[in-house]
């Protein structure tokens, strides 16, 4: 029987990392390439990416990927994938697709991306996809139509339904529809607010409220937000207009966010209201406002060097405000409020999400959102996506709401395969898919067992056992030394007392000369472990075995 099989990459029980593969025969359709955010469990390593070796096993044709929009857990990990996966078209809405070739371009790749209008259809194979767009936090989000021989899939990724947005481009629920009416088999659909009832707030509160500040600062007004909200800054632009205030944009990624919103004018930021910041210190403070990077705390970061005094133009001070115009992502926030609490010593006011939620808004939507589309889209099967597995289950419930039994939503695990038929579904296989890392200062992806090793490390310390064997006979030339460093260990002596006794032990005279030096370096290992073991110390343990 003819099937199309959906398995989730990343982006299913958990909220980044988005990545998702449509297979119908020997045909692949790939839907977003995004990074995950890492705590600090992670020691040196800086983000996670979709571990694509599945794509690389099954050795399927990909016709084509689709970005839904420019967050980067749905783009950001593009730069490591591509280049370990054969070529394919790559498409994507305006602002997304600028986005995307941005980011290729610091790595070399350039215009990879090629732009769809919403009014597009895509044959990529045996699939056809249609674009619908939907409102959320960043400009040119789309949710897709995936037309395969066996039904159509709606793919519902991160979406609210804002019927004020600040752009003037509400969400094309009319098509949405439509696609209803011609039958759904599946919408996939954002679950990130599920938990949350009501509708999710317009964009525009947020005009609202950066006007009130504006009026009420006597000093410089910084804005930070994600540098991808081109209609957040619009709507910090239209106030510092309002105002007289002229605009400094600061941090790396505002500076190539204007650019690109300016290419594309998305942006309307007139020439002589912009200003570099070594003009806007000669300004009075209550005629300048920063749009500036370090809305996650990062640590170089432009508000967090003007934090720390460490900008040569520009410094924090009293009659300041700083709002921070941006929920923290899960991981940031011992960063964040440490940038609060800097700032909060240069007796500027801050302002931020948990003391009030007037400068952000979600992007995703709540209980009444998710019932509106599975309303228009009506399928015969639902599967929450972009959650943690706890929204999943609220998602569950209130489709129960919508009449559907629990047997008609699908929970899905990344990896676990998904297949459907043209009536129905059934689980298909578990691929084994480790986390991929990529470290912090070589930019290169890390094994899992590495980032263990670091965090051994940082929590237990490391010790070096060395032993001299004597290459002829096989035994111990001298007793074992251990070099200890990160761990208080007054037990060294004795530790290398029992050490000295369990090798004289394993390692008896050898008639022959010694060959295989591994089971040494292993046996000293192994042995070195088992007596921290029993001191309740679980430390790294590097043995180095010396032949002489």
């Amino acid at each position: 029987m003819d099937s199309v099989s959906f398995i989730s990459l990343g982006g299913v029980g958990d909220v980044t990392k988005n990545m998702s593969v449509y297979q119908h025969g020997n045909e692949i359709l790939l839907v977003d390439c995004g990074i995950g955010f890492v705590d600090e469990s992670m020691p040196g390593v800086d983000l996670m990416i979709p571990n694509v070796s599945y794509l690389k096993q099954i050795n399927k044709k990909i016709v084509g990927m689709i970005l839904t929009h420019g967050h980067e857990d749905h783009i950001g990990a593009l730069p490591f994938v591509l280049p370990v996966l054969p070529s394919f078209p790559i498409y994507a809405s305006n602002l997304t697709a600028a986005l995307a070739n941005e980011k290729l371009k610091e790595f070399g790749e350039k215009n990879l991306v090629q732009t769809v209008r919403f009014e597009d259809t895509l044959k990529l194979g045996s699939f056809s996809v249609s674009f619908a767009r939907v409102t959320h936090s960043i400009i040119d989000a789309a949710n897709l139509l995936i037309k395969t021989p066996i039904g159509n899939f709606y793919h519902g990724s991160d979406f609210k339904f804002d019927f004020t947005p600040v752009d003037g481009k509400p969400s094309e629920l009319r098509k949405i529809a439509k696609w209803g009416e011609e039958g759904i088999l599946c919408t996939l659909s954002d679950c990130l607010g599920s938990e949350r009832p009501g509708h999710s707030k317009s964009e525009l509160k947020i005009t609202e409220s950066f006007d009130e500040e504006a009026k009420r600062t006597k000093g410089k007004l910084f804005i930070t937000t994600y540098s991808s909200n081109i209609s957040r800054m619009n709507q910090a632009l239209d106030v510092a207009k309002k105002y007289g205030r002229k605009v400094c944009f600061m941090g790396r990624s505002f500076l190539k966010a204007r650019d690109v919103g300016r290419k594309l004018k998305y942006i309307d930021l007139p020439p002589k209201m912009e200003i570099r910041p070594a003009d806007a210190k000669k300004l009075p403070p209550g005629q300048v406002m920063l749009l500036i990077a370090g809305s996650q705390g990062q640590v170089e970061s432009a508000l967090t060097r003007i934090s720390e005094d460490q900008d040569r133009d520009i410094r924090i001070q009293r009659g300041d405000t700083v709002i921070f115009s941006a929920d923290p992502i899960p991981g940031n926030e011992i960063n964040i409020n440490s940038l609060i609490d800097t700032i909060s010593r240069k007796e500027a006011r801050v302002v931020y999400s948990q003391i009030t939620d007037d400068f952000h808004v979600s992007g995703h939507g709540s209980q009444n959102d998710l019932k509106l589309l599975l309303s228009l889209t009506n399928p015969k099967f639902v599967l929450p996506i972009g959650g943690t597995y706890r929204q999943m289950v609220a998602y569950r419930e209130l489709a129960r709401e919508m009449g559907y039994t629990d047997q008609e939503v699908i929970f899905a695990d990344n990896a676990r395969e998904i297949i459907f038929t043209q009536n129905g579904f059934r689980p298909g296989k578990q691929v084994n898919l480790p986390h991929v890392y990529v470290d912090q200062i070589s930019g290169e992806t890390v094994e899992k067992y590495i980032v263990l090793d670091r965090r051994k490390i940082a929590e237990e310390g490391v010790i070096i056992v060395i032993c001299e064997i004597d290459s002829q006979t096989g035994q111990l030339v001298s007793p074992p030394d251990a070099i200890v460093r990160g761990m208080i260990f007054p037990e060294k002596d004795a530790f290398v007392r029992k050490l000295s006794d369990k090798l004289n032990q394993t390692f008896p005279a050898r008639l022959a000369p010694v060959t295989n030096w591994m089971y040494y370096r292993k046996t000293l290992q192994q042995k070195a472990e088992e007596i921290l073991y029993e001191e309740k110390r679980e430390p790294l343990v590097v043995p180095v075995v010396l032949e002489i």
